[in-house]
């Protein structure tokens, strides 16, 4: 007969503690952007070999998914994310977490299931820990000081990871898809929000694409106890995201690709798709830990003497 009391799973699962604890130890969190169960899969199957502090070989793998609307572009072909729906992103959300027990899952916030009010963004946040199961470990949405109310509000009912500098959803509003940190008003506006969000009960932020310098003018204003990762942001962050079918080359940049990431190629012969993308991701996680990625040509720098010129006469915050 049963007791009704659940069977605890033997897999150590990532949760927010643990990420908390590999900042205070300064192992790098490795993220990538998923949409699938066999992908997600693979990617929590790419552990690696690397040399710890004192020298001794020790096992790492990947660490976190953030189910990104991103799928509008990556999967769905559509040309931005923009029309992404709660209910798709519930989908994606319940077939990445399929794919693994292990990982700390963000479910990402689509464009209009938190701008309205409060209520509408705690009521979609809270669709994703009701209806994907296991229930996703925290929502992620693009913030900037209009919304910070939003991260506050969410908080008090679940994680909430705070994505700042370019907001994809939001780029019309930026002038474009545009780098982040390169003057001084947006260095402001960057402290501005970035000291908001924790401040409302952000438990992670995500910084996209902003100058190297300014990230690490930035760094040393987060919480000990909040993660603050980067895509398209620079390196010496506490992790770092890529997007999975950027790394596997799936997705068709019209011109060059952006500078922000690797495209991973093949040394074997003779292996199949899912061989050559578990390499790709064991290529990646090995990278990213030991810090070999990003390296230099994947940042974006401001431009010679700029950031000199962008801290003239800068009062102390």
């Amino acid at each position: 007969m049963s007791s009704g009391i659940p069977i605890q799973s033997k897999i150590k699962r990532v949760s927010i503690l643990t990420l908390q604890n590999m900042k205070k130890r300064g192992e790098i969190i490795c993220a990538s952007s998923i949409y699938d169960a066999q992908t997600a899969r693979l990617f929590d199957q790419a552990r690696v070999q690397i040399a710890d502090g004192a020298g001794n070989e020790k096992e790492v793998g990947g660490d976190l998914i953030i189910v990104g609307d991103s799928a509008a572009m990556a999967v769905q072909g559509r040309q931005n994310t923009l029309p992404m729906t709660m209910d798709e992103m519930i989908r994606f959300c319940q077939a990445v977490r399929r794919g693994t027990e292990r990982l700390f899952i963000v479910g990402d916030m689509p464009l209009g299931s938190y701008e309205v009010s409060d209520e509408d963004a705690v009521r979609n946040a809270m669709r994703f820990m009701k209806e994907v199961e296991p229930a996703c470990d925290a929502v992620k949405l693009e913030t900037n000081m209009a919304y910070v109310r939003r991260i506050k509000a969410i908080a008090d009912a679940c994680l909430v990871v705070a994505h700042i500098g370019l907001n994809p959803n939001k780029a019309a509003m930026l002038g474009g898809y545009r780098t982040q940190g390169k003057t001084r008003a947006s260095l402001d506006e960057l402290k501005r929000v970035l000291d908001a969000v924790q401040e409302a009960g952000a438990c992670i932020i995500l910084a996209e694409s902003v100058t190297e310098e300014i990230m690490q003018i930035l760094k040393p204003r987060v919480n000990s106890e909040i993660p603050f990762m980067g895509i398209a942001a620079g390196r010496n962050l506490d992790g770092q995201l890529v997007i999975s079918s950027d790394l596997l080359g799936l997705y068709p940049w019209p011109g060059n690709p952006p500078v922000h990431f690797e495209q991973y190629r093949t040394e074997r012969q003779g292996i199949t798709v899912g061989e050559a993308t578990l390499d790709a991701f064991k290529w990646y996680v090995k990278a990213v830990k030991e810090k070999m990625f990003p390296r230099d040509k994947h940042v974006h720098h401001l431009p010679e003497g700029e950031l000199r010129h962008i801290l003239e006469n800068e009062s102390i915050e």
